[in-house]
């Protein structure tokens, strides 16, 4: 990684209560499985870069936090979202932990693999599908299709059709600061 990592003992006060956040954060067991801190409890992957930046850390955190509680889309199509967007831009960090996510979810190694690939998987439900045309339209740049759209909204919903855009956002966002500063894929764990 381009950014040092920050061990607990070196964080500014601002850091500190950035870092403690984050720590609660991922004792959920959705972080469970793939690391988040390394062995001297310095924060890895987009909270370690973030951890730099606290200001700027504080507000993407809340956007983050509100578009995770978007309804409408289920997990499996959510985590179809994410892969689709890493794959297209490479994002190590974002791959590594999100194909253990999407694999929770009920996608299949090879389904990973093709996403991760930037390809498209073979069995995907419909939702997965148009889940994941939505986020390749929104990153091919210009408006998404008018045929894409109203199929989407018909078929999904409206919900989850915001919900699809606003992932694509949120996985944009932190992909551009992982491979801004070139942050790896973590290391296999089965704990924080």
């Amino acid at each position: 990684m381009r950014l040092p990592l920050i061990r607990p003992a070196e964080l500014s006060p601002r850091q500190r209560a950035l870092y403690d956040a984050f720590d609660g954060m991922v004792e959920a067991d959705e972080y469970t499985g793939f690391e988040v801190r390394n062995a001297e409890g310095a924060f890895v992957g987009p909270w370690g870069v973030m951890l730099h930046f606290p200001d700027l850390a504080q507000p993407l955190g809340r956007f983050v936090d509100l578009v995770q509680r978007l309804p409408g889309l289920s997990e499996r199509a959510r985590q179809v979202v994410i892969l689709s967007i890493g794959g297209r831009f490479n994002v190590a960090y974002e791959m590594y932990a999100h194909a253990r996510l999407a694999s929770r979810a009920g996608l299949r190694p090879d389904q990973v693999a093709t996403l991760c690939t930037g390809g498209r998987s073979s069995g995907l439900t419909e939702e997965d599908v148009l889940a994941a045309d939505v986020a390749t339209a929104l990153i091919a740049g210009g408006p998404v299709p008018g045929p894409l759209y109203d199929t989407a909204v018909e078929t999904l919903g409206q919900e989850a059709f915001d919900a699809i855009v606003f992932i694509t956002i949120h996985y944009l966002a932190l992909g551009t600061l992982l491979n801004a500063y070139d942050v790896p894929a973590g290391s296999p764990s089965s704990g924080n």
